[in-house]
């Protein structure tokens, strides 16, 4: 069962003061994973058509973050490039049991569930 959310403004202004997001997000399910992107980007395009949908007997809860929709666009982005040292979208953090088990970028259906299979 898959349940999604989008991160609120609080929750993305905590992760840039500390430097990951709150317990109550990537601790809110035993598989936890994160998409960060902007809602230009054809990639991003690419798996929103599929990632809601995919099929699969794990209960995971992914939470979206299109950034240059929001006020503090420069802000966030200008964090996760520098904490994060990631300059492209989208960017997936993937929890396991409130830990990050992998981060990656754009990545294919049949990826996301060979990751899925792995945790």
């Amino acid at each position: 069962m898959i349940r999604n959310s989008n991160i609120s403004k609080d929750q993305a202004l905590n992760a840039i003061k500390n430097g990951e997001f709150g317990r109550e997000v990537i601790g809110s399910q035993n598989i936890v994973v994160i998409i960060m992107t902007q809602d230009w980007c054809p990639q991003w395009i690419d798996m929103k058509s599929w990632i809601y949908n995919v099929e699969t007997d794990k209960s995971i809860d992914i939470y979206e973050l299109i950034y240059n929709k929001v006020d503090y666009f420069y802000d966030f982005k200008n964090f996760k490039e520098t904490r994060w040292k990631n300059y492209n979208i989208p960017y997936l953090r993937i929890y396991k049991n409130g830990n990050l088990f992998k981060q990656t970028n754009y990545i294919s259906q049949q990826e996301f569930l060979d990751v899925l299979n792995s945790i």
